[in-house]
Formats: structure tokens, C-alpha cells, sequence
């Protein structure tokens, strides 16, 4: 919102800085895209571009600090002790119903960005290894439970990976309620992870 006119603007660096990631948070999910600029994120919250500038070197940091947030988000939720130890599958229905609340409540802006190869190159973000750790634990467990080669332990995770995301984003849509989603992730989940079983 545009400062009122002679009215100062008593915002620490810090304060500005938050309302700026969150501006990015919203036009990324909004618009399904990175391709987001500083003058956006400037106008959205009523600033100049130099200001944006003084915070944010390029539209990369910007978009890693938006990444970086939802990292502490995760970790301060317990995803990683969640894939931490037990079977594969109580592992894999952990992690998903805490990313599935994850989705519901902040949206898709960790998958937008993630899926776009050439902006992640650009960026350092704890975002990016959490995912690699949950990824090489999930995958370890699915190769020591299902007795898979690896790269079909991976894939499998990968696949699974888009359960909770898509019951999320019908949560967050209101099409599901949170009690709904959940029994649906956890259906397909099973249904996946049931159909890797070896069979004798």
C-alpha cells in the first residue's frame, strides 16, 4: 500500500525487507511464474525501486529469500525429523501430511520455483537441500523396504512427492477440507506404495 503523502514511514530495514518477500510470495503464486521484477515487488508495496534494490541485489535474492522463509516454515514443522526413521511408508505419510498443511496454508511457491531448472541454478536457498535430504532418506528406505534399485526408489519418491501437493492445492482451493485432503493423500499414498510391494 502506497505511504500517505508527508506521512513517514517508520518500518525498520527488516520490516521492509519482510513485506517485500511476501509481495514476491504472492505475485509468484499468482502468477504460477518467477518472472517477477523488483519494480513488481516495489510498486506492490509502495516503494521505490532503489529501496528494492538496497534489499534485494537482483530478482534472484529476492526469490531465494521467498524460498529460504519456506524452509524455516518446513523445518520448524518437523519435516525432516519426519523422514528421519521407521518404514518407508510411515516415513513417506509424515513427510507428505506436513508438506499437504504446508501447500494448504502457504501455497505452491516452493514447486513454481523448484520446477524451473534455470532459476534454481541461480540460487543458494536451504530449500533446495532439505528437499535433497528428504529425498536421499526417503529413497534409502524405499530401496531397503520394497527392495528397489535405486533410481526406481527415486522415482517413486519423486512420484509420490505430488500427492500431497496436488490435496493441498484442492484444500487451499476450498474444494477438499482439511480432514478430506488428508484421507486422500493418505489413500493414494497407500495405493502407490502398495503397488511396489514385492510379490511373492
Amino acid at each position: 500500500m502506497a505511504e500517505k503523502a508527508g506521512k513517514r514511514d517508520y518500518r525498520t530495514a527488516d520490516e521492509r525487507a519482510a513485506q517485500m518477500i511476501d509481495a514476491a510470495h504472492a505475485i509468484i503464486e499468482r502468477e504460477r511464474s518467477t518472472e517477477l521484477s523488483l519494480r513488481d515487488v516495489a510498486d506492490a508495496v509502495g516503494a521505490s525501486r532503489a529501496l528494492a534494490y538496497a534489499y534485494f541485489a537482483d530478482r534472484y535474492r529476492l526469490i531465494e529469500a521467498v524460498l529460504d522463509r519456506q524452509a524455516d516454515v518446513l523445518r520448524e514443522a518437523g519435516i525432516e525429523e519426519a523422514a528421519a526413521d521407521g518404514p518407508f511408508a510411515e516415513r513417506a505419510g509424515r513427510v507428505a501430511a506436513i508438506y499437504l498443511d504446508h501447500v494448504a496454508q502457504h501455497g505452491s511457491v516452493l514447486e513454481i520455483v523448484m520446477r524451473e531448472p534455470e532459476v534454481m541454478r541461480e540460487l543458494q536457498t536451504e530449500a533446495s537441500a532439505i528437499r535433497s535430504r528428504l529425498y536421499r532418506r526417503l529413497t534409502r528406505a524405499a530401496r531397503r523396504d520394497l527392495h528397489m534399485p535405486a533410481p526406481d526408489a527415486l522415482a517413486l519418491v519423486q512420484l509420490l512427492a505430488v500427492i500431497p501437493e496436488e490435496a493441498g492445492k484442492q484444500q487451499r482451493a476450498g474444494h477438499l477440507d482439511r480432514a478430506e485432503a488428508h484421507r486422500l493423500c493418505e489413500r493414494l499414498l497407500a495405493a502407490g506404495i502398495e503397488a511396489q510391494v514385492p510379490r511373492r
